[in-house]
């Protein structure tokens, strides 16, 4: 094997590198040549593992992925190397191993109370495969193994219930343009995916975060999951991810300093009224202002503004587009079918500033997804390039979500002013809706109907809709209030798109004063922004469980979690480490 490009792979190594070079040093190590192995070893010991060890530098070390990467890391590095010293601070690989310990397992339990604050995420689950997978193959300590399965079996339960035929693309706590338009451009699950289900898509090589899964030697995917991601029924999947910043504080009560950060800024919370006391005493007690990511921190520092706790004030008045970031409780909401899969978070936050949020999305096939979104910078053509990139992701403002199996609901409600450090206030909301990648497109005023293949889709607006100048993929509705309905269904439930677009044409929809009314199907849908959403007259509870459906029924920080499904059950027992299939 020619190892003769290490020396510019090593260059520079960020977590996303070490995960694999652990891999070698562990399994391949006797395949490379003493120079390059030395190179190796030198990288690992003089690796900075976490924000308390010396040195500075501007990497994300809090992100919830980052977090499981940079501490499955330090504990298989000192694992390997118990008795040496680690040049980046002159610690044993035992006294990395045991803060690495206390790191993981903190992690870990975080995700089996909550679940995952970046949900959903296709970018940004496969790091967290990476880092589990390395664990189980490679870890000695049992109690972490078995906790790193239940864990990444709740991931994969995750990708199981909310992908479509392969395609993983659903609502998400943080996505960028490629993540939301297809699974085919942006799916980083892609081919751990077909690795476990083959649904016949193309399959990568192997390279990246996703190797260690491909090429794992100890865990097995249980077979109710999956059996549970080849389940074509019509289902309804309800599920809640994550905390809001008012839960934060109590479930910090009794946590160590790492395990309370950890919990906060993996919901990337550092500028809140709620958080901001306790972002700069970390950063301060660390020396973090360096960080080119924590440097804005700065201008808060005021020791006059600590002393008389008008912080939390000054925050909240400034409002700075950072207070938009945190990736707070999602409660999502997902109809899969055979046909097509539509997902949603429920009334998430309505009207505050969207960081990489992907509120809800339409996924059609594996090259097609439909959504909308109010962005911060005016585009003549719905590309984005450098000046531009924010026009597909954000920030801009979050609407009011609400569905009801193959209908969600939509308010955008823009406010006249902007917030410190937003780029500006755009009065129109677009959809992601490609002529190119449909079979037929049909474009009526306010009404919009798009085929590809036996699957239909509409989207319904209370303003006229048009693409902009030059594109035939951003279709946008202006105004201040934008209300924006969007209904899917197939051949196998309105026979053909003629059928279907004539159906929806005498659908009536009216807005008025952040009230969306929809009828279809005999249903009578009502969203009033930030406040209910109503079918047929009932209020729908959208705050649900930590699962919610024909697979499990599982309550917010659970003691178990029971997964069933075709004859097969998963029994989870984080707590006393039980993983159990029957």
């Amino acid at each position: 094997m020619d190892w003769s490009n290490l020396k510019d792979s090593l260059s520079g190594l960020d977590d996303f590198g070490m995960t694999p070079l652990l891999r070698i040093a562990y399994r391949h190590l006797e395949a490379v040549d003493s120079v390059n192995a030395e190179k190796i070893h030198r990288t690992i010991i003089g690796f900075k593992y976490w924000m308390d060890q010396p040195g500075e530098d501007s990497r994300c070390y809090w992100s919830e992925n980052h977090q499981i990467l940079f501490a499955s890391e330090e504990y298989l590095a000192g694992q390997k190397y118990r008795e040496e010293i680690f040049t980046v601070d002159g610690r044993t690989g035992k006294a990395h191993m045991a803060d690495a310990r206390r790191r993981l397992l903190t992690w870990l339990e975080h995700r089996w109370l909550y679940g995952f604050a970046e949900w959903y995420s296709n970018n940004y689950y496969v790091f967290d495969v990476g880092a589990l997978c390395n664990l189980i193959d490679l870890c000695d300590d049992k109690e972490i193994v078995t906790k790193s399965q239940i864990i990444l079996d709740l991931l994969l339960y995750d990708v199981a219930t909310q992908s479509h035929q392969g395609a993983f693309v659903s609502t998400m706590g943080r996505a960028y343009e490629r993540n939301r338009k297809s699974a085919e451009s942006g799916d980083a699950m892609r081919g751990i995916i077909q690795n476990i289900w083959g649904f016949g898509l193309p399959v990568p090589d192997g390279g990246g975060m996703g190797g260690s899964f491909m090429f794992r030697e100890k865990y097995q995917v249980p077979k109710a999951i999956e059996a549970i991601g080849r389940d074509t029924n019509q289902v309804v999947i309800k599920a809640s991810q994550g905390l809001n910043l008012s839960e934060l504080t109590a479930e910090q009560a009794g946590q160590d300093q790492d395990a309370r950060i950890m919990l906060q800024w993996g919901m990337e919370a550092f500028t809140n009224p709620e958080v901001i006391e306790a972002t700069l005493r970390y950063v301060e007690r660390y020396h973090l202002f360096s960080n080119a990511f924590l440097e804005k921190l700065r201008m808060a520092d005021f020791a006059v503004l600590r002393k008389t706790r008008l912080l939390p004030c000054l925050m909240d008045w400034i409002d700075p587009v950072s207070n938009g970031i945190p990736l707070q409780r999602a409660n999502t909401y997902t109809y899969r079918t055979q046909h097509y899969l539509l997902a949603s978070v429920q009334h998430y936050h309505p009207g505050m500033l969207n960081d990489q949020h992907h509120i809800w999305s339409a996924t059609l096939s594996d090259k097609l997804s439909i959504f909308t979104m109010h962005s911060p910078i005016q585009s003549t053509n719905g590309a984005s390039d450098n000046k531009n990139q924010g026009y597909w992701i954000g920030p801009g403002r979050l609407p009011d979500a609400a569905q009801d199996k193959n209908v969600c609901m939509l308010i955008y409600k823009i406010p006249t002013h902007k917030s410190a450090g937003e780029n500006g206030v755009n009065l129109f909301t677009h959809a992601y809706f490609p002529k190119e990648r449909f079979d037929q497109v049909v474009l009526k005023d306010t009404r919009v109907y798009g085929r590809i293949g036996n699957v239909f889709i509409a989207l319904v607006a209370n303003n006229a809709l048009q693409y902009g100048a030059g594109s035939s993929e951003d279709l946008i509705q202006s105004g201040r209030e934008t209300a924006w309905v969007c209904e899917i269904s197939s051949t196998a439930e309105d026979g053909d798109f003629d059928s279907f677009v004539r159906r929806v044409d005498g659908n009536p929809l009216r807005y008025l004063d952040g009230k969306l009314n929809y009828q279809t199907g005999g249903r009578r849908l009502e969203l009033q922004y930030a406040q209910s959403f109503c079918v047929n007259g009932v209020e729908q509870n959208a705050q649900f469980m930590r699962h919610d459906s024909p697979y499990a029924k599982t309550r917010r920080k659970p003691n178990q979690i029971d997964l069933a499904f075709g004859g097969h059950r998963l029994l989870l027992d984080f707590k006393n480490a039980i993983r159990r299939e029957n």
